[in-house]
């Protein structure tokens, strides 16, 4: 099965259409109030001719409020400067002296602007639009340069096999100076003519998921974890009673869960990518969601596995690395991108098994990809989740196991998943507290390789 989309060359062209096309509908509603698809066209026009008379080429968006940040993100576009996109509470590059730090003061000077009638600058949609940098620690983080047409074809092309409708409504809560967010949670749904609520804060979540009634809500895992344990508490109300799908991006979805949202009427999505692929490669179809995958290659990428590894070439493969060519010539290497993820390819769905550099290897020789370890033993009835590492002396593994109650029935199946994968003998450690995650759900490892 495949979906009817409309494709767009730029985002001038998909704007248009929206507000052509869905111009009194709710595009997004927040603690400030509601936001017509209109409204949001004209807001973007003034931020075109207010962005337009900046001379600087770089534009940092440091804007909390998500509507001004959607209004700002495409306004610096349309007025031919770059938009900057770092995460919160990370320092803002050193190395790009061309820039300007947009703030929600600047929102003050947007609104007293004429609209423009239209672009003020005619920039090709596969020139650089977007420099979406990493999460790292670092003043000098890693920036990935993105063109309109790496973005669009990212969107539409995963719209063809995993389907956003007109009128569909969904709750917002991935930010936008993440990619995912601005290629699920803004430009698919602009593209669809969908609607977005914002939550006040994440204490609020499920208030909001029985005010605004979503058919679907993008989310890192372990809040789909949490969304499983609620619904089994206090039963699918709580969902508001329209809940059709999640999709998780940043990490794998737990396959119990997975299990759990399937029995409860909700389809688990996954989607993998990568910033420098602008950023999803695969996703799960509608009508074929096989638990442990994380969906199928979307129709513009070619995915090829090199020794293991995952690597991508097509039209959504970033332009390069921010003023780092040699980076660049080392991670796309004859047109194909080296991810750094290890994965193979399993009835047409890609199933990612791990990082390449999470690799743990023994003093026996014993090579081990800790994700896939975790995924077998994150099966078995019990255990909420684990963690493998190596021990103090880094000669053996060592499991953490965050589990209420350890059982003899769970200890053996734990100690035959090691047997099967060579890990044993191995030192085991129990913990009742979750293991800690970054923003998008992923371990955060601290393994000596």
């Amino acid at each position: 099965m495949g979906y009817d989309v409309v494709f767009y060359d730029t985002f001038w062209e998909m704007l248009s259409a929206a507000n052509e096309n869905y111009v009194d509908m709710l595009f997004l509603e927040d603690t400030d109030g509601k936001h017509t698809y209109a409204a949001f066209y004209y807001d973007i026009m003034r931020a075109v001719s207010y962005y337009h008379g900046f001379s600087q080429k770089y534009i940092v968006l440091c804007i909390p409020n998500q509507y001004k940040f959607a209004v700002s993100y495409f306004g610096i576009i349309l007025s031919g400067h770059i938009a900057c996109l770092v995460p919160e509470n990370h320092l803002i590059p050193t190395q790009m002296n061309d820039k300007y730090i947009v703030s929600s003061e600047d929102w003050n000077r947007l609104e007293c602007c004429t609209p423009a009638e239209r672009p003020l600058c005619n920039t090709s949609p596969d020139a650089p639009c977007t420099i979406a940098f990493s999460s790292g620690t670092s003043s000098k983080n890693k920036g990935c340069i993105l063109s309109q047409t790496n973005l669009l074809h990212d969107a539409q092309y995963s719209m063809k096999i995993y389907h956003y409708w007109k009128g569909e409504r969904l709750i917002h809560i991935l930010p936008f100076w993440h990619l995912f967010g601005i290629v699920a949670d803004l430009i698919g749904p602009i593209h669809q003519g969908c609607s977005l609520y914002v939550p006040e804060n994440s204490t609020v979540f499920f208030k909001s998921m029985e005010y605004f009634r979503p058919h679907c809500v993008n989310m890192p895992p372990a809040l789909a974890d949490t969304l499983c344990a609620v619904i089994e508490k206090v039963g699918p109300k709580v969902t508001g009673g329209t809940l059709k799908k999640i999709l998780c991006a940043g990490a794998p979805m737990n396959d119990a869960t997975a299990e759990k949202l399937l029995q409860y009427g909700i389809l688990p999505c996954t989607a993998y990518g990568l910033t420098e692929c602008s950023p999803c490669v695969a996703i799960t179809p509608d009508d074929d969601v096989p638990i442990g995958t994380s969906g199928k290659p979307i129709p513009c990428v070619d995915i090829k596995i090199v020794d293991g590894e995952i690597t991508i070439a097509g039209s959504t493969v970033m332009l390069g690395y921010y003023e780092d060519d040699k980076l660049t010539r080392e991670t796309i290497v004859n047109g194909y991108l080296h991810t750094g993820d290890v994965g193979y390819l399993k009835n047409g769905h890609l199933v990612v098994t791990g990082r390449k550099d999470n690799m743990l290897i023994f003093e026996n020789g014993i090579k081990c990809v800790p994700e896939y370890v975790e995924g077998l033993v994150n099966r078995i009835e019990g255990v909420q989740e684990s963690l493998v590492r190596k021990d103090i002396g880094n000669k053996i593994p060592e499991l953490v196991i965050v589990c209420d109650n350890l059982s003899e029935d769970m200890k053996s199946n734990i100690k035959n998943v090691m047997i099967q994968e060579s890990l044993y003998p191995f030192v085991l450690k129990l913990q009742t507290e979750k293991i800690e995650r970054n923003s998008m759900g992923k371990v955060v490892r601290y393994n000596e390789h």
